[in-house]
């Protein structure tokens, strides 16, 4: 049987972060300082020198799920004819907004919302009942999808996309300046992408972490440690967290302190966690001895490197090829990347049924997966969000053969 998992000190820091980061936006809203809603994959960092505050309904949306408040809120998104098929961080987020039910009280009421479509289409329509909603303004950055070239290797973003997104954001400097008043500073900008970078790079390190057996850390650790990369990028509070972080890592791996002692099989996973059965699914894998030991999800958010340069060009080249914008070939080489990387036994896919664009081509996916490397995989149906989508029998019985499979 596997022993008790040693607890991550840095959790209890993180607790203060998101505190504070809920806390802080409130207070901004109530003193009459801007706050932003942000869809996950925008440009942040180009609100912080307007000192515009930026929350995320997304990272709220999986909150909710965790705290097991969505159902509620489905329903109620549901009956004001929202469809179930949509997005539930999407639905979810709306109802919230519109009744205020939620773990933390509600988001701080917008000023400004700001959407990047380089994650899906939703967040277009999702952002614009948002808009009419709050009746504020809506600034959106249009991201053009990077497809596989048949016959060529994956490569990197196109110059003309880099340019299209580049406008954009010139043009979102111009509607910042005309909101707040105040005038576009680019070393401002500059200051910021370098907190951004240097977090990043922090956050890929404490990922790499896992490479080490036994893991120091589980995908599920990973998920909750996210938060700051996506919440509080571009500040010093950020590199400050990842550098307590990676140095808690980086001592655990140098005594052989994993997460799962009895650490026999190393998994890596696609797509979004399973938020309101995180925990459930953690105990289940550590029962048998099975560590996550990587994901496409958090690697997200460490897999791109902020270029050098002039700083509104280099935020479009990164918002431009964030992985979820690419065609499934090039997706399908992050899987392989990733088994290979951290010496996966196979990897789980979850057809996450509300997050079309993340679980669209999976099967596919798995098709290279195994001709590349080999390896087994199994594809785990549900929803990030909604616990309806749930079969507790099916997707056990599912996992457990395949883990024999493996074993």
């Amino acid at each position: 049987m596997s022993r008790p998992k040693d607890r991550i000190a840095s959790f209890d820091r993180l607790k203060g972060v998101i505190k504070r980061h809920y806390m802080w936006a409130k207070i901004r809203e109530k003193i009459g300082l801007r706050v932003a809603w942000v869809t996950s994959g925008a440009p942040v960092e180009i609100l912080l020198p307007f000192g515009i505050y930026p929350v995320y309904p997304e990272s709220h949306g999986a909150l909710c799920a965790a705290r097991h408040v969505s159902p509620k809120l489905l329903e109620t998104a549901e009956k004001e004819g929202y469809s179930p098929d949509l997005c539930h961080y999407g639905t979810s987020d709306i109802a919230s907004a519109m009744t205020r039910e939620s773990p933390v009280g509600g988001l701080p009421t917008p000023d400004v919302l700001l959407c990047c479509t380089n994650i899906c289409g939703t967040v277009l329509k999702w952002y614009q009942a948002l808009a009419e909603l709050f009746d504020v303004p809506l600034i959106l950055v249009d991201t053009p999808f990077i497809p596989d070239e048949p016959g060529k290797p994956v490569s990197g973003v196109p110059d003309a996309a880099v340019t299209y997104v580049q406008e954009q954001l010139r043009e979102a400097v111009s509607v910042l300046e005309k909101i707040t008043f105040k005038r576009y500073d680019d070393e401002k900008l500059r200051a910021t992408l370098d907190h951004a970078r240097e977090a990043m790079e922090l956050w890929k390190k404490v990922l790499a972490t896992a490479e080490h057996r036994p893991a120091p850390l589980t995908c599920f650790d990973a998920f909750i440690l996210m938060n700051p990369i996506v919440t509080i990028r571009g500040t010093r509070s950020c590199v400050k967290f990842y550098r307590k972080l990676l140095a808690e890592m980086q001592q655990r791996a140098s005594i052989d302190k994993g997460r799962i002692q009895d650490e026999k099989i190393r998994i890596v996973w696609d797509n979004i966690p399973v938020w309101y059965k995180l925990r459930e699914l953690s105990k289940f894998f550590e029962s048998k001895g099975v560590c996550l030991v990587a994901d496409t999800y958090t690697n997200a958010w460490a897999d791109n490197e902020i270029p050098e340069g002039e700083p509104l060009r280099a935020m479009a080249d990164i918002y431009t090829g964030v992985f979820l914008n690419r065609g499934l070939r090039a997706r399908a080489e992050v899987l392989v990347r990733l088994a290979e990387r951290y010496d996966a036994d196979g990897v789980i896919l979850h057809s996450n049924r509300s997050c079309k664009p993340y679980s669209f081509g999976q099967y596919d996916a798995l098709r290279i997966v195994r001709e590349r490397l080999k390896k087994p995989g199994y594809i785990l149906e549900a929803d990030h969000v909604d616990p309806r989508h749930w079969d507790d029998a099916r997707v056990m019985s599912g996992l457990e053969a395949f883990i024999e499979s493996i074993g």
